[in-house]
């Protein structure tokens, strides 16, 4: 019989508990955004475009990580962030929240919630190293000063192993009439696990 002193009986049962805990299996469904999963970056490649605004720059980061299964609802969900900067003044843009996931039909869901007082449902088909979301639903504190969202459009292109573009599309109370406006589009580099 191999015995082992308490330290390396502590390590061994923190290591197998830790294990588990640092990388979930993603679910069949999930698998169609395995393209997506990670830490991507930009530092100034975000354009930010809308006719009440000045064009500027911005940089951004973004996260979507594998999250385990909530056994109550037996779903797994891909936790999901965003957080975006000025790049001239590094001051903070804003930050967004959420979950997304896909269904046995192919079909994703994201739903965030911001800083910014908004929260989104947003959904869409998954293609091969594409996603293209539309707003389901809006909610917004009362107090919000942002026009109106009326119609909103999230597309994820990955060029290549190092490069994904996101492009939001949307529409207000005020702009335009009907279809969508560009108004942010960002283009991430793939960060190395730490």
């Amino acid at each position: 019989m191999i015995r082992l002193r308490s330290y390396e009986a502590f390590v061994i049962v923190f290591v197998s508990i830790l294990i588990p805990l640092s990388y979930q299996v993603l679910s069949d469904n999930n698998r169609k955004l395995e393209w997506i999963i990670g830490k991507w970056r930009s530092e100034f490649s975000g354009k930010v475009f809308w006719p009440t605004v000045p064009t500027m720059t911005f940089g951004e980061e973004l996260h979507i990580h594998e999250a385990p299964v909530a056994k109550s609802a037996n779903v797994q969900f891909l936790n999901f962030s965003a957080r975006a900067w000025s790049h001239s003044t590094k001051d903070h843009f804003h930050d967004e929240w959420g979950y997304m996931t896909v269904d046995n039909k192919g079909n994703a869901t994201l739903m965030t919630a911001g800083n910014n007082g908004f929260t989104t449902y947003e959904v869409g088909e998954v293609a091969h190293n594409k996603l293209v979301l539309t707003l389901k639903d809006i909610g917004r504190i009362s107090f919000s000063r942002d026009l109106p969202v009326e119609d909103l459009r999230r597309t994820f292109i990955r060029h290549d192993d190092r490069y994904m573009e996101q492009i939001l599309e949307m529409r207000t109370a005020t702009h335009p009439k009907s279809g969508y406006l560009e108004h942010t589009r960002v283009i991430y580099t793939k960060q190395k696990p730490e």
